[in-house]
């Protein structure tokens, strides 16, 4: 039973977070060195609410507050420069500007995990009244990642050592940009609500807890929303940094992320129609269990050196309590899957819903499932020591013609290393993503009043999308070979086309519907669901189409400046255009990070000009390498990565419109490097990629239609009635 709780009371308990919260910000600020202390202290008190229900109140409320009073602290710290915080010396810099000081909060292992059990608090508050796992599952996550951000210590002091060889070590640069105020944050939220429904998930497994329906239905759908928004500023992040250059090619952190957007989506579909006694009373719970467990892994990935990828930024000596998480959840899963099954009871199963949304969740899941499959794989060749297929690193061999002597081996070694092969992956996510747009237009159709006509529609398309599929269409037809596409992708051009045709008739058929219930309601307040849905439906298919487009149609051209060639000459480029590449000096600041060329690209009397090779002053310039070198380093990301340390970063230039989108990529070259010394030939490289401005604006749709869309659903007592109280806390949290 619950304890019942006065009014009185529950108006004091705000006071008491508040308070600690100003309590622990000072004391932090003027003793940091108790605040490694202070977050053990606090991970016990959550951990004694969790078990005790009546100290719930007082204890999570104070810990919630102690552990914003950290965050604050140690963003105070960063703005103000304490280096003799070993965090600050490690991550930040005095050159760097106040947003970016403030965005290392999440730039180091030991910030991230401290905002981390941050979230996870945060949502522990609004199930403080319910019962069994529901209640205590998410504080002991909470109490999880608090006690590793204590052990990882956010607040130890810098060595003297360190202090007196140089003020700080500073930020790494490639964070340096504005997305990182907001990717980082947005994909860490969204992890801890992907975490929120586990207790509940474990109790609806074993017993049947109907708190699992309204606590997944909220959070399930605050973290989709939060990831989709998080992927979007990842994926405008990649296209303007040198590691990546492109929206998306399966680095083990982004399949990561998918698995849990996939999952996402699975009990999305399901969860409204989800009972205890109803169908996929446990396929859902447990779905919800793998995205929880997936949000640990995807964090453990990020911080692990098994597989390469290019999201290695911020160290790895938290993995291993990322993976025992994970590893803990599935246990108690499975666990309670066994005791759940023992003790249902016959009689309680009701009648079959909607097979088409049944078949978008099994869609969505085999999806994920896919996904980590192609991770498993990876971890598995590269722990069995496997060589990499040449058909996954295209310009190897290329490389080791141009390699020096001293090169080689290490070539070897850094392209031996295993990531996601996202070729054989996408092979079997292409027919799934093809027939969740037919299903879905389908299900749409059916609800528009005429079945046997949706059911012609879809047989009819169903037949086009296999015509296509075999013999391809419009990306089919219009490849030129003149883009950076692997054989691979070109092999599946025609499941590419048929996905994009199954998207246009699942976004045809929401339209249609949303039309259609509108006309019938009468009633303009019916846009909210069916406007919304829509607007979620129509997004995503027009971010999968602007996707593909820019990925299958992406083109580039090679500009060779002649070794002898001033400076100040225009060198002609495709359609009338005309680029020069001037040597640029500006004023050092983010630590020493400063450009080193300036792109001046004409179009008619138009002149555009802006930044495309940056240098970072704590690493020397790389020897000339070649016009070759310099193309493999700019088409391919692996080896961009393995360059990088020679101490310097390219950035294309970017001019965006609605057609296409171009980026002019400068390499570092002689001419650059010794401002103006022009005594071999180097390259300019023009990327085009169409279409690219479907993509941001299909995910602001998709962001617009989650955020109309009613909300999901409520918080419910162990004993089947809604509880007030704790619907107002989710709200609020």
């Amino acid at each position: 039973m619950e304890r019942t709780v006065s009014p009185v009371a529950q108006r004091r308990w705000p006071a008491v977070g508040w308070a600690a919260a100003a309590s622990c910000c000072a004391l932090l600020w003027l003793l940091p060195q108790l605040g490694n202390a202070l977050l053990w202290g606090l991970a016990a008190l959550i951990a004694a609410g969790a078990q005790r229900a009546q100290w719930r109140g007082n204890c999570w409320r104070i810990a919630v507050g102690g552990l914003y009073g950290a965050c604050v602290a140690l963003a105070l710290h960063l703005l103000a420069d304490h280096f003799q915080l070993r965090y600050a010396w490690l991550y930040s810099s005095a050159a760097l500007p106040g947003y970016l000081k403030l965005s290392n909060l999440w730039g180091g292992d030991e910030g991230t995990i401290l905002l981390l059990a941050t979230f996870c608090m945060t949502t522990t508050l609004a199930s403080e009244r319910l019962a069994g796992w529901a209640g205590r599952g998410n504080a002991l996550i909470a109490a999880w990642y608090t006690a590793t951000a204590a052990w990882l210590g956010p607040f130890s002091a810098t060595p003297e050592a360190w202090l007196a060889s140089q003020p700080s070590q500073g930020m790494n640069a490639h964070l340096q940009m504005i997305w990182m105020s907001f990717h980082a944050p947005l994909i860490l939220c969204a992890y801890a609500w992907a975490l929120a429904p586990a207790g509940a998930a474990l109790g609806a497994l074993r017993k049947g807890d109907p708190a699992y329906a309204g606590v997944a239905a909220v959070y399930s759908r605050r973290a989709w929303l939060l990831l989709s928004a998080g992927i979007g500023a990842g994926m405008v992040w990649a296209m303007e940094d040198f590691t990546f250059g492109q929206l998306w090619h399966w680095d083990p952190v982004q399949t990561s992320a998918f698995v849990i957007w996939a999952l996402l989506g699975a009990v999305l579909h399901g969860v409204r129609r989800w009972r205890p006694d109803g169908r996929h009373r446990r396929l859902l719970p447990m779905l919800s269990l793998l995205a929880a467990a997936m949000a640990c892994v995807a964090m453990t990935v990020t911080r692990s050196t098994v597989l390469v990828s290019s999201h290695r930024y911020i160290g790895t000596t938290s993995w291993l309590s990322h993976l025992l998480l994970a590893a803990l959840l599935l246990m108690f899963a499975a666990w309670q899957l066994i005791s759940g099954r023992r003790a249902r009871q016959a009689g309680t199963r009701r009648s079959a819903a909607d097979w088409t949304l049944d078949v978008a969740i099994y869609l969505f899941a085999g999806s994920a499932l896919f996904a980590i499959g192609a991770l498993v794989q990876a971890h598995i060749y590269e722990w069995l020591g496997l060589p990499r297929p040449t058909t996954l690193k295209p310009y190897f061999e290329m490389l080791l013609h141009w390699a020096t002597t001293d090169e080689i081996n290490s070539l070897r070694s850094a392209y031996n290393q295993w990531d996601v092969d996202g070729y054989g992956l996408i092979r079997w996510l292409l027919p799934l993503l093809s027939l969740l747009g037919l299903i879905g237009g389908y299900s749409f159709l059916r609800r528009c009043g005429r079945p046997r006509i949706g059911l012609l529609a879809t047989v009819l398309m169903a037949a086009c999308m296999g015509f296509i599929a075999w013999h391809g269409g419009w990306l089919n037809a219009d490849y030129s070979g003149e883009g950076m596409l692997s054989q691979n992708v070109v092999e599946v051009l025609p499941w590419l086309d048929a996905a994009v045709l199954g998207g246009f008739f699942l976004m045809g058929s929401c339209l249609l519907w949303c039309v259609v219930s509108l006309w019938r309601s009468r009633r303009l307040g019916n846009l909210r669901y069916s406007g919304g849905l829509a607007l979620v439906h129509g997004g995503a298919v027009l971010a999968l189409v602007g996707g593909l487009t820019a990925t299958a149609l992406n083109s580039y051209r090679q500009v060779v400046i002649p070794a002898g060639a001033s400076v100040e000459q225009w060198l002609p480029v495709a359609d009338d255009m005309q680029v020069r590449v001037l040597p640029d000096q500006v004023e050092e600041n983010y630590s020493g990070y400063h450009a080193l060329a300036r792109v001046e690209l004409r179009d008619g009397g138009r002149v555009l000009a802006g930044h495309a090779l940056f240098q970072d002053g704590r690493g020397r310039p790389p020897a000339y390498q070649g016009p070759v070198r310099q193309l493999c380093e700019i088409l391919d990301y692996h080896y961009a990565r393995f360059a990088s340390d020679r101490g310097y970063v390219l950035h294309p230039f970017i001019i965006r419109g609605w057609s296409r989108d171009l980026q002019v990529w400068v390499p570092a070259s002689t001419s650059l490097l010794r401002k103006g010394d022009n005594d071999n030939e180097s390259l300019v490289v023009i990327r085009r990629y169409p279409l690219l401005s479907c993509v941001w604006l299909g995910l602001l749709l998709m962001l617009g239609g989650a955020l109309l869309l009613p909300p999901g659903g409520v918080l419910r007592r162990a004993d089947h009635t809604s509880s007030e109280a704790a619907v107002a806390g989710l709200s609020q949290s």
